[in-house]
């Protein structure tokens, strides 16, 4: 009985935490190698657990759109399908995002070996996953801010062990 009630309550609270949402993103990536900036924006859609869509304004056309386990991407006029069971680093990508996005951070740091720390700051809550050990890709810390009224992100960031560095802020949030 005990085990059947803990798996309703992990089923409550993964429903709880996939939650539909749009919002509009700023994406700023800092490439260590070449000491640039690249800044893109557009809106973001997040239609359930394995359903995001980001489609870019800024460079208009772009997109990255995760649609279960398959991630369609037009990133400058480069386009590609990628179905994440055939590649493992894109599988860890998009694990990663979805479960960074859909508040289960706890499996986020699972999948990339982290460490997590929580903390307060006035009405949301900063998750840290700091990795446990460098690897040749990947994460090396991801810092997500969550709004503590819902559970949606308002700030996330990635860093790679090369020294990269994406940041996503998200305004204009509305729960669906």
């Amino acid at each position: 009985m005990k085990k059947l009630l803990t798996i309703v309550i992990a089923l409550m609270t993964f429903t709880a935490v996939a939650q539909k949402a749009e919002c509009h993103f700023t994406e700023s990536k800092f490439i260590k190698a070449s000491g640039k900036t690249i800044e893109s924006e557009g809106n973001l859609k997040l239609t359930s657990a394995d359903k995001l869509e980001m489609n870019y304004t800024k460079p208009a056309g772009d997109y990255f759109i995760i649609d279960g386990k398959t991630i369609r991407i037009n990133m400058r006029g480069k386009k590609s399908v990628v179905d994440t069971e055939k590649n493992a680093a894109m599988k860890t990508q998009r694990n990663t995002l979805m479960n960074c996005i859909t508040g289960n951070w706890k499996q986020a740091a699972t999948d990339n070996n982290a460490e997590s720390s929580v903390s307060e700051k006035g009405a949301n809550k900063v998750v840290t996953l700091t990795a446990k050990k460098a690897a040749p890709r990947g994460y090396s810390k991801i810092v997500i801010t969550y709004r503590k009224s819902d559970n949606l992100p308002v700030e996330l960031v990635f860093e790679e062990f090369n020294g990269t560095v994406t940041t996503y802020k998200m305004t204009n949030i509305v729960k669906k």
